[in-house]
């Protein structure tokens, strides 16, 4: 007795999407509607590998659900990521909230403050907002 060869892929479709008892069409071939009216080839064929239409599908599930993991294992990371980095920067804007509303008399008293020189000016406020920008801006101009 011949062994049976089975083929290496099968398409198979639902005829019809309301019929109640799940009948499919099945061909060896990408199947397409041979006249006008076909209906029995006019619906949405699917490709199944090695001629296991259930293995295959698992497969495929498997292979998605894989990649969708990978995927927002990805999205986790890089959430994680963007949130140390705006926690770095909320400190960094908590410290500069804190230097900008210095008094100016903490160069005579003693502390932490913004200065100008040569003119030794203690700098807060909107003032140390423009010395920054000036000075910034005027930096990335002599670097480019």
């Amino acid at each position: 007795m011949a062994e049976i060869q089975w083929p290496r892929e099968i398409w198979a479709a639902q005829s019809d999407p309301d019929d109640a008892n799940g009948r499919h069409v099945f061909s060896v071939h990408a199947t397409i509607p041979r006249f006008e009216g076909d209906s029995e080839r006019d619906c949405a064929f699917h490709r199944y590998v090695d001629g296991d239409i259930v293995d295959s599908a698992d497969r495929y599930r498997r292979e998605m659900l894989t990649a969708l993991r990978a995927r927002a294992e990805a999205a986790e990371a890089e959430c994680d990521r963007l949130r140390a980095e705006v926690d770095q920067l909320r400190e960094g804007a908590r410290r500069y909230r804190w230097l900008r509303s210095r008094d100016l008399e903490t160069i005579h008293t003693g502390g932490v403050f913004a200065g100008k020189t040569p003119e030794n000016i203690a700098l807060n406020l909107e003032d140390l907002d423009r010395a920054i920008d000036f000075a910034s801006h005027h930096e990335d101009r002599s670097d480019g």
